[in-house]
């Protein structure tokens, strides 16, 4: 049901214009979202996109309403996210302001995950200034229980933003990659790579002593041992 849905939504989005309103005044779809009117939200983007295949307002809750309804898991919002995937593309980055505020605001943490990775189809300073937002201290996850942990969506969008070049988050690659995680400290241990420098040497050096003590985070001081010799090769 839920791919049968997001389809008839492709359908309609694909090659219509698209158009930001602003995003002091909350269109009613989003006041419906806002209020936990799953169903009527549901109901009126539906109508909306019937309209209009290109509002974004509509286009944005129909994906949130459906994560929502699916599974509340990490897989579950990455194989939606797969499937959004071309058509958050062929939206464009007007879709950033929506996904922005989803990310910061949305109660269900699947939802913001999924957000998170939409964000990082556009890469433009707002999209980057929302990914960074995730390490404030202020920032706190949902009030929806899932599987997705601030931890995990930190190591989510450290890799982003390093893929970027984006320094701001050194220190807190340095924290994740102190994660009893293996796979958090392996996309620590690249990021502290990408945006490091000879800064991060001997945080990635201590990184693989550590790692390599321990059977089921060796792997990981393999990453770090491999990141250091590229850094020292001036690579």
């Amino acid at each position: 049901a839920v791919v049968s849905i997001f389809l008839a939504s492709v359908i309609l989005a694909v090659g219509c214009s698209v158009s930001v309103p602003e995003k002091n005044q909350l269109s009613e779809v989003e006041k419906l979202y806002d209020q936990q009117q799953y169903k009527n939200a549901m109901n009126v983007a539906r109508f909306n996109l019937g309209k209009d295949g290109g509002d974004l307002a509509s286009i944005t809750t129909v994906w949130k309403v459906q994560l929502i309804q699916g599974g509340k898991t990490i897989d579950y919002a990455q194989q939606f996210y797969f499937q959004a995937q071309e058509m958050i593309k062929k939206t464009g980055p007007e879709l950033v302001p929506y996904m922005g505020l989803t990310l910061l605001k949305d109660p269900y943490n699947t939802v913001r995950l999924f957000a998170l990775y939409a964000l990082a189809e556009f890469n433009d300073s707002l999209s980057t200034d929302y990914l960074a937002r995730v390490f404030e201290p202020d920032y706190a996850l949902g009030l929806k229980s899932s599987d997705v942990t601030l931890e995990f969506l930190k190591s989510e969008a450290v890799q982003v933003l390093s893929g970027r070049g984006y320094e701001g988050i050194f220190d807190d690659a340095v924290e994740l990659a102190k994660s009893s995680d293996p796979d958090i400290m392996a996309k620590a241990v690249s990021a502290l790579g990408a945006i490091g420098g000879q800064k991060a040497l001997p945080i990635l050096e201590e990184i693989s002593s550590r790692a390599h003590s321990n059977s089921e985070t060796d792997w990981v001081g393999e990453i770090a041992d491999s990141t250091v010799a590229k850094i020292k090769r001036g690579e």
